[in-house]
């Protein structure tokens, strides 16, 4: 059975600091249950990102929208979240984001985030670089815990990062 590393009702999985519905939770109240999972992955930082899979159910996907294959580059299941997250912390040491807005919807299982991103990028064969990049992020929730993150980026600037030469795309006529 997994256990997450904050205490929860096995219940309603509210924290041991709340009060237990047994299970009845209203739609406010699932909102900020998810709203606080959210802020909680986009506040973590460093070693701490090694643990940010348990913030997913047992089949959560992750992954990137905008990048230079036809489908996108998604990971599938908390065992294999965990890896990406090894891999993440190597490549990217000090990834942070900052400046992040989170934006409720209709949906009290669904939130938007808006936010920057910056640090060192270290993918092998190509030279060290630093990397910074405007993201919008998409969460689907349950009880909590995120079923599907999804994140959209410019894939230049990750080019750019990465000493890599960019197109220059000719839009002849676009006011700007």
């Amino acid at each position: 059975m997994w256990t997450p590393w904050w205490p929860r009702c096995e219940t309603c999985w509210r924290t041991s600091s709340e009060t237990c519905l047994g299970g009845t939770v209203s739609e406010a109240e699932l909102r900020g249950r998810n709203r606080a999972t959210v802020e909680k992955y986009m506040r973590t930082k460093g070693q701490d990102r090694l643990r940010r899979h348990e913030l997913f159910v047992e089949h959560g996907r992750a992954g990137l929208w905008t990048s230079d294959k036809l489908d996108p580059i998604e990971t599938t299941g908390r065992d294999r979240l965990a890896e990406h997250a090894k891999w993440s912390l190597e490549c990217f040491p000090d990834w942070e984001w900052y400046d992040v807005e989170v934006f409720e919807t209709q949906d009290p299982n669904r939130f938007w985030v808006e936010c920057d991103g910056r640090g060192k990028i270290l993918f092998p064969g190509y030279p060290e670089g630093f990397y910074e990049n405007h993201f919008l992020h998409s969460f689907e929730l349950s009880d909590g815990l995120i079923v599907r993150q999804r994140e959209f980026m410019n894939p230049f600037q990750q080019l750019r990062a990465l000493s890599i030469p960019v197109p220059e795309i000719r839009r002849e006529g676009i006011p700007t």
